[in-house]
């Protein structure tokens, strides 16, 4: 020992120095016999914000003007390091010890930007800035979240987080939180289908074939991740879903199409706030039916209901209002395939929640809120959940 410190040794560490607040935190460890064990570099300073560090055995222990000495260990310590430690990167100095004992065998340790998580089953994860702030309100990994499962991604002004039971998203505007949904297969390679990088991707799937109930999952995609907008349920065909890649058919046979269709259009009585290109629907609106003709699967104008053309100005002004609001799924039509003859037509999303002719119904709320949030190339994708889930 010596007055401002001491020489360690051991065969595996070497002769080391220690001294100052590093030592205290060493010994308020237990010294060798703690965690860390032995010391095995010297006191190292010059770090940033006048800082210094000393590795050991177990972990790292630093110490700063303005935080004190703090250690950090085991898997906290691994991502410390991987994000650049004081030095390269955003958390700054530890301003405590790790915590341990929360729930589920978790730990935590705060920075001076952030906080580090741990569980046995996310691993290490940070938590920083907005986020960090809207997930203390929530009440850390008490709340529905659980722990995070994953650092943030933030795109062109906006981040995403994944937790164990949600999401939570963060942009100049407001911090927000969504709890896991189908959405959720979306991020981790769940869903059969591409969501080509879509805006909103709707799933809209049935237990089995022959039924039409569906359940809906309305998705935004933010800086790259897919959240949840809202949850719901609907009808599609009353006949159910034809299998991948087997046509629809005529709308007489009632069956809706499996796979993934782009959305590019809307339609009714009056625009909701789209920023879909909107038709507006008048006495003479009819959407092609009859097969090996020009007007198949199209929207035409014609003072005449011939065959199996649909009349789409009865349909939205009628008591039911089915077409009062809707969107056009691109099936067998451009800009996602050319339009084959009798493989079906007329296949949108509207209002009138009840089974359908192979389109998909859900309740008004829906249809005008799908509406006004969706951009034009945001898909749709349907079918029977095991040909569309993982």
């Amino acid at each position: 020992m010596y007055q401002r410190g001491g020489i360690i040794w051991s065969p595996a560490s070497g002769a080391q120095t220690s001294g100052g607040g590093i030592r205290s935190a060493w010994a308020g460890s237990g010294f060798e016999n703690g965690r860390f064990g032995y010391p095995i570099t010297d006191v190292i300073c010059g770090q940033p914000a006048s800082g210094c560090l000393q590795q050991f055995q177990g972990g790292v222990i630093y110490w700063s003007p303005e935080t004190g000495a703090h250690g950090v260990i085991g898997g906290i310590r691994s991502l410390y390091d991987s994000l650049g430690g004081p030095a390269g990167g955003y958390l700054g100095y530890p301003l405590d010890s790790e915590v341990c004992g929360l729930s589920g065998g978790g730990c935590y340790q705060p920075f001076q930007a952030g906080l580090i998580f741990w569980s046995s089953v996310t691993g290490a994860q940070p938590v920083r800035g907005g986020m960090r702030a809207k997930y203390q309100q929530m009440g850390w990994h008490l709340s529905y979240l659980g722990y995070p499962a994953s650092p943030e991604k933030c795109i062109n002004g906006e981040c995403a987080q994944a937790f164990q039971g949600g999401y939570l998203t963060w942009t100049p505007a407001a911090s927000l939180d969504y709890r896991n949904s189908e959405c959720t297969r979306l991020n981790d390679g769940g869903v059969k289908y591409s969501s080509g990088n879509a805006s909103h991707v709707t799933l809209v799937y049935t237990a089995a074939y022959g039924q039409s109930y569906a359940g809906v999952a309305y998705c935004k995609r933010v800086a790259g991740m897919y959240v949840t907008e809202w949850t719901t349920n609907g009808f599609v065909g009353a006949s159910g879903f034809k299998p991948p890649g087997v046509p629809s058919g005529p709308t007489r046979y009632n069956y809706s199409p499996t796979g993934s269709f782009s959305v590019t259009e809307a339609f009714g009585l009056g625009n909701p706030g789209t920023a879909l290109p909107y038709r507006t629907l008048n006495p003479g609106s009819r959407w092609g039916g009859n097969p090996w003709t020009s007007t198949y699967n199209t929207y035409f104008e014609s003072s005449s209901w011939v065959g199996y053309d649909e009349n789409m100005w009865y349909f939205a002004t009628r008591r039911q209002h089915d077409y009062r609001q809707g969107a056009v799924i691109n099936y067998n039509r451009p800009p996602d395939s050319p339009i084959i003859q009798d493989a079906g037509f007329a296949i949108f999303l509207h209002e009138n929640k009840v089974p359908t002719a192979g389109c998909i119904s859900l309740d008004d709320w829906a249809v005008v809120d799908f509406l006004q949030k969706s951009t034009s190339g945001d898909r749709i994708i349907m079918g029977v959940a095991a040909d569309i889930f993982r």
